[in-house]
């Protein structure tokens, strides 16, 4: 959800050769949340971009839910992606993201993230709180 995050997240994927998965994954979200008036425009869209045969911007789902995915598209909805979009997610989340967590852009962004002050450590670990009143003994 992080705009910044995900623009880094997007970056590492260029350099992998694989942005055209997040782009996929934001293109089914727009699909998803969208106008229902665009939902035919949009499911076209995708489809040309992602999915086609000789697509610019391919991506890589295994054939049986290219198959499912392309039935569905003959009567375009608002979910006919989902399956598709659930395996490119899964994808990011077992290779990619693991992969960006432990790259350098992601350890440049850390280092330049501001840490809301509730959240960094005290000076003095004996002032916290308790957070549980017990009866002394």
């Amino acid at each position: 959800t992080d705009p910044l995050g995900r623009a880094q997240l997007l970056e590492f994927l260029k350099k992998e050769f694989s942005a055209e998965n997040l782009s996929f994954w934001e293109a089914c979200e727009e699909l998803r949340y969208g106008e229902q008036s665009r939902i035919v425009e949009i499911v076209d869209s995708i489809y040309q971009q992602f999915l086609a045969p000789g697509a610019t911007r391919w991506v890589n789902i295994d054939s049986k839910t290219m198959e499912r995915t392309l039935e569905g598209i003959k009567t375009p909805h608002r979910y006919v992606m989902d399956d598709a979009q659930m395996h490119i997610y899964m994808l990011m989340k077992k290779d990619s993201y693991p992969r960006f967590l432990k790259s350098e852009l992601y350890r440049n962004l850390l280092a330049e993230a501001v840490i809301p002050p509730e959240t960094k450590k005290r000076v003095f670990p004996f002032m916290r709180k308790q957070r549980h009143s017990s009866p002394s003994p």
